[in-house]
C-alpha cells in the first residue's frame, strides 16, 4: 500500500477548511461547485496517515464527444511534493477510467511569469512527470485565459497603495466625491431581504453587456454567487446621491463667492508682505478646485436632465461589482457600469476603491482584479485598454501555466479540443445577435 491514501470526500466543511487554510481558491470549494450547478462536482482528498495533505473539486461536464472532468485552478497540494502529485494523478486517472471520463483538465496557480518578468515554475514538473501534458497555446483555454491582473496589499496600507496608484484613479475619486457616490453592499444574509437591489445589479450588467458585448449570466446566477459563497462575496452597488451632489454644489458656489472676495481685498492691498502672497496663491489654488468641482455638477446636472427630464431621482445606481473573498486572495468576479456618468463621475474608480478597501479591512492580501484574454502587454489587443485601467491600482501581470490535460481517452480529447473554438463562435454568434435584438428593443421604450 502507498503512503497516501485519497477518497471522496462527502464532509464539505473539512474539504472546504482545507482549501482555505491551504492557499486555495474560492473556485476549490463546494461553494463553487453549487454555483457552477450545470457541472456534476466530486469532491476528493488526499491523506498522510490521518492528516489531510490535498483536495481537489472536479466538475464534470458531458461535452457531446464524451465526458471532460475540470479541476478549477488545479489541486489543493504542495505541488512540488511529487510523490504526492504522482500518487494522486495515477489514483485520478483509474478513476477517470473507471468514470469513463475522456480528460481531465486543470489550470494550477503556477506562476511563471510577473510584470513580463519570468517566476520559477518548477512545481510544475511534479505534474508533467504525472503524465500531465502542458497546453502551449496560450490563446486557447476551456475555462479561463491564463493571465490576470493583480493588486498586492502584503505591507501595504491604503495611503500608501494609493500614492502608487496611476493619477487617473486619484481623479476619478476625486470625482466620485463631487458627485457624492457612495456604496451599498450586501451579502448572503442581507441581499435576500433586499431582492430589489438585485434588479439594481442586473440593470446595470445588462447595460454594461450590450456596451461591450460580453457573456450576461441570468440574474439568478448572481444572486447563486451570492447565496451559495455564503459569505465568501459580497454584492457592491455605487449609487449616486443625487440630493447631497446638489448641496455640494450649492456650498462650492457659496465658498468660492466668499473666497473671491477675500482675494479681492488681499489683492487690493498696497503692500503685500510674503505671508499675503502665499495667502493668495493658496486661496486661487483653492478656487480652481472649487471651479472643477462646480463644472463636473453642472455637468452632472445636464446628463442628468436630458436623461430624465425633471424627473430626477434622488439616487441612481451606477456601477456594481461581485467580489469574493477567501483565505488571503480577493477575487473581482462581476463588473459593471451604466453609460449614464461614466466618464463625469467616473464610478469604475470608486466601485474597484471601495473593493480593495473592503478587502484591506478583511486581511486579505492579494487583490485579483480578474483574468484577461490576449496579451496585456500589446496596444493592438483589443482588452488593452481595460488590462492597462486594472494595472492604475498599482496592478501586476501574472502569467500562470495555463491549461493542463490528464488525458484517458486521446482521440475523443482532441475532437472535442477541435470543435471547442466551433462550439464558441456560434455560442458568441447567438449572444451577439441576442445582445443586437435586446438594444433594439430597449431603444424602442
Amino acid at each position: 500500500m502507498g503512503k497516501y491514501i485519497f477518497s471522496k470526500q462527502t464532509d464539505n466543511d473539512e474539504f472546504n477548511r482545507f482549501s482555505e487554510e491551504n492557499g486555495g481558491s474560492v473556485y476549490q470549494t463546494s461553494y463553487w461547485a453549487e454555483v457552477k450547478s450545470a457541472w456534476k462536482p466530486s469532491f476528493y482528498m488526499g491523506y498522510d496517515g490521518e492528516k489531510p495533505v490535498l483536495s481537489a473539486l472536479c466538475l464534470e461536464r458531458d461535452v457531446k464527444v464524451g465526458k471532460l472532468w475540470y479541476c478549477p485552478d488545479g489541486f489543493v497540494c504542495d505541488l512540488e511534493n511529487e510523490e504526492l502529485v504522482l500518487a494522486f494523478s495515477a489514483f485520478m486517472l483509474s478513476e477517470m477510467r473507471k468514470n469513463k471520463i475522456c480528460a481531465l483538465v486543470c489550470d494550477p496557480l503556477i506562476e511563471t511569469a510577473v510584470n513580463g518578468k519570468p517566476r520559477d515554475f518548477s512545481a510544475v514538473s511534479s505534474m508533467l512527470k504525472s503524465g500531465f501534458v502542458l497546453n502551449s497555446d496560450k490563446s486557447f483555454y476551456i475555462v479561463q485565459p491564463n493571465v490576470t491582473i493583480q493588486t498586492i496589499l502584503k505591507e501595504m496600507t491604503p495611503e500608501s497603495l494609493l500614492s502608487k496608484c496611476e493619477k487617473g484613479v486619484r481623479h476619478g475619486l476625486r470625482s466620485a466625491s463631487d458627485g457624492a457616490l457612495f456604496s451599498e453592499k450586501y451579502d448572503n444574509v442581507s441581499l435576500p431581504l433586499h431582492p430589489e437591489k438585485l434588479d439594481d445589479f442586473f440593470e446595470v450588467m445588462t447595460e454594461t453587456s450590450d456596451r461591450v458585448s460580453f457573456i450576461q449570466r441570468d440574474k439568478n446566477y448572481y444572486r447563486k454567487i451570492i447565496t451559495a459563497l455564503n459569505g465568501k462575496a459580497v454584492m457592491n452597488l455605487i449609487y449616486c446621491d443625487n440630493i447631497k451632489r446638489e448641496n455640494i454644489y450649492k456650498i462650492s458656489l457659496e465658498k468660492k463667492k466668499e473666497l473671491e472676495d477675500r482675494l479681492l481685498s488681499l489683492s487690493s492691498a498696497d503692500k503685500k508682505d510674503g505671508k499675503t502672497i502665499s495667502a493668495i496663491n493658496a486661496i486661487k489654488k483653492e478656487i480652481n478646485s472649487l471651479n472643477t468641482t462646480i463644472s463636473r455638477n453642472e455637468k452632472v446636472s445636464s446628463e442628468l436632465k436630458e436623461k430624465f427630464g425633471e424627473n430626477i431621482p434622488d439616487k441612481i445606481c451606477l456601477a456594481v461589482g461581485i467580489t469574493s473573498r477567501f483565505g488571503k486572495t480577493a477575487v473581482c468576479l462581476y463588473g459593471g457600469t451604466r453609460n449614464l456618468l461614466r466618464n463625469t463621475l467616473r464610478p469604475t474608480h470608486f466601485l474597484n476603491w471601495t473593493r480593495i478597501l473592503e478587502s484591506f479591512e478583511a486581511g486579505i492580501e492579494t487583490h485579483d482584479l480578474g483574468r484577461v484574454t490576449g496579451d496585456p502587454y500589446d496596444e493592438k489587443n483589443p482588452l488593452y485598454g481595460l488590462c492597462k485601467y486594472k494595472r492604475s491600482y498599482n496592478g501586476e501581470v501574472t502569467e500562470f501555466v495555463g491549461d493542463m490535460y490528464l488525458v484517458a481517452d486521446r482521440f475523443r480529447f482532441m475532437l472535442f479540443r477541435k470543435l471547442l473554438p466551433k462550439f464558441k463562435k456560434i455560442k458568441n454568434s447567438v449572444l451577439k445577435k441576442t445582445i443586437k435584438s435586446r438594444t433594439v428593443k430597449n431603444s424602442t421604450r
